[in-house]
Parts: structure tokens; C-alpha cells; sequence
């Protein structure tokens, strides 16, 4: 299960996690796909299972990011 939350900026993620503010409460589910439009900004802040990243924006289209869970479990991460 996925929980899906909305952060203002970049720093806004250190701030949570330091438990000086909250971030939005967006939804839960099983699989996302979040459609990111183009504007002013060129990049959106990321965060997946700890791991941040900067994800780059065009204003002149859209940005698609899927998330989605996989059938199996990497053999790196079991350590077999």
C-alpha cells in the first residue's frame, strides 16, 4: 500500500521529517500514476521509500511518474 502525501518544496520534506510541520495527506493506493503539468517550475520533489529525488518538468508538456509494486523481490535486496 502506497501513502501518498503533497509537499510545497524541497525543504518542506526536512521539516516533516523533523516533526516541525505536516505534510498533506493525499490518498492511499495500490498503484499511482501522477501527471505532473508544466509551468514555472522545472523541477517537482520526489520521495519513495525513503529516497528522494528531483524530478525534471517541461512547461511545455506533461510528466507522467508510475509507481507500481512488482510481482517478485530483487535478488540484490534479499541478499540470496
Amino acid at each position: 500500500m502506497l501513502e501518498i502525501f503533497g509537499l510545497k518544496q524541497g525543504w518542506h520534506a526536512s521539516f516533516v521529517m523533523v516533526e516541525l510541520i505536516s505534510a498533506k495527506h493525499i490518498a492511499q493506493a495500490a498503484a499511482i500514476r501522477i501527471e505532473i503539468r508544466g509551468g514555472d517550475w522545472k523541477k517537482a520533489y520526489l520521495q519513495m521509500d525513503g529516497e528522494p529525488w528531483k524530478q525534471p518538468i517541461k512547461k511545455e508538456y506533461s510528466t507522467f511518474v508510475e509507481i507500481t509494486r512488482v510481482p517478485f523481490q530483487s535478488l540484490m535486496i534479499s541478499g540470496e
